[in-house]
């Protein structure tokens, strides 16, 4: 919501609050309300039904968390599926590896793509590459009715479970996404934070954990995200050995070889708390 020159963020238990320079657009398309501002600290902003998705100053934090802790631990990752993602930033990180042959975006809400093309362009660059097959389609949907055995690595760069994303983290859309993948293949999600989701990520893991016969977590910061603390948690059904395979060519900002393995380390409390659990059958 909007007070007094200030967006805040405030439908979880911590708010985050910018302060507005200008109001750029305003609109809601079939699925959500879509608006652009830009802001005295953040730079441009996109926020979809009112909570934060893109800040122009700390994108990077997120969108290398969930491309490069994946990629680079796959030996080979050739064809890539992104779900959601239609601001550009998973895109642009996944096609820092000379590997990748085709990626399939499947974003549900089209008007997020261009709108992302006008306002962001150095985040959406790589949308129109060659390499890049763009689906706007129901991931849920379009993973029930997908090849078995195709992708290397799909990454789920999606809004919070809320609404018609709620299905991204049930028993059933994992277990398409299981088969989707190749035999070594690596599934990832952005997990939200433990501290101010904590059902949400109990959930996913939970859900998770009975459609793959590996999972785990990292563990990494949006500044602009409630709560800070964001995970991603990450999947496979071959062992999910961390260690760096495949080197992206393009620079990072935030991601690095000495970063990784530190992603990988999980407080005390998550471990105990979610990482002694059993694996639901």
């Amino acid at each position: 919501m909007f007070i007094n020159g200030w967006f805040f963020e405030d439908d979880a238990p911590l708010a985050i609050a910018l302060k507005v320079k200008e109001h750029l657009y305003s609109g809601k398309s079939k699925y959500q309300k879509i608006e652009v501002i830009d802001t005295y600290s953040m730079g441009k902003v996109l926020l979809l039904d009112d909570k934060i998705m893109v800040t122009e100053k700390d994108e990077f934090y997120y969108h290398e968390s969930i491309s490069h802790p994946s990629m680079s631990i796959h030996p080979n990752p050739k064809k890539i599926m992104i779900i959601g993602g239609g601001d550009g930033g998973t895109v642009r990180e996944a096609l820092k590896y000379k590997t990748v042959g085709e990626i399939e975006l499947i974003e549900i809400d089209e008007d997020v793509i261009n709108i992302s093309k006008k306002y962001f362009p150095e985040i959406a660059c790589e949308l129109t590459n060659p390499k890049l097959k763009t689906k706007v389609n129901n991931a849920i949907e379009f993973l029930k009715n997908t090849t078995e055995n195709a992708y290397d690595v799909i990454l789920c760069d999606s809004t919070d479970p809320k609404g018609f994303a709620e299905g991204l983290i049930s028993k059933e859309f994992y277990k398409n996404a299981s088969k989707a993948l190749k035999e070594n293949g690596i599934y990832i999600c952005q997990s939200g934070c433990p501290l101010t989701q904590e059902k949400e990520f109990k959930t996913s893991l939970e859900n998770m954990r009975s459609a793959f016969k590996f999972t785990d977590a990292l563990i990494s910061i949006v500044p602009t995200y409630p709560g800070c603390m964001w995970a991603f948690l990450i999947a496979s059904n071959k062992p999910i050995d961390k260690t760096i395979k495949t080197k992206p060519a393009g620079k990072t900002k935030y991601w690095n070889e000495e970063l990784h393995e530190k992603l990988f380390t999980k407080p005390n409390w998550i471990k105990e708390k979610y990482f002694s659990l059993q694996p639901v059958k």
